[in-house]
């Protein structure tokens, strides 16, 4: 994955952009390496802004927070992303069993039959 850190308004020192490092290859095993993953650091008032953009294959995951603290908000984004990344995977899932048994095979020609 290629991770592109920025900061609008606001310096990123060090040690935030080796946090995001570490906590954004938690997401590498679900991508490769043609993905970019954006994470933009912006302040307002006293709330700092934090989001994330992954984009891979066409699709795009995006979560934003806004929080006094910036380490705590990377976890909660990491948190949501995955959430989202989830919840894609079960769908590609759920329709995958459906469109296999609409054609007739049944868990038991698959071998998924329990016993």
């Amino acid at each position: 994955m290629k991770l592109d850190i920025t900061g609008l308004g606001i310096d990123v020192t060090d040690g935030i952009r080796e946090y995001a490092s570490k906590k954004v290859a938690k997401l590498d095993k679900f991508f490769d390496d043609s993905t970019i993953v954006h994470v933009t650091f912006s302040a307002k008032k006293e709330k700092q802004n934090v989001d994330i953009r992954i984009e891979s294959k066409g699709k795009t995951y995006m979560a934003e927070e806004a929080t006094h603290d910036v380490y705590a908000g990377i976890d909660l984004l990491i948190d949501k992303l995955l959430g989202q990344i989830r919840k894609e995977k079960t769908k590609k899932l759920n329709r995958r069993t459906e469109n296999t048994v609409q054609m007739g095979v049944t868990e038991e020609d698959l071998g998924l039959d329990e016993e």
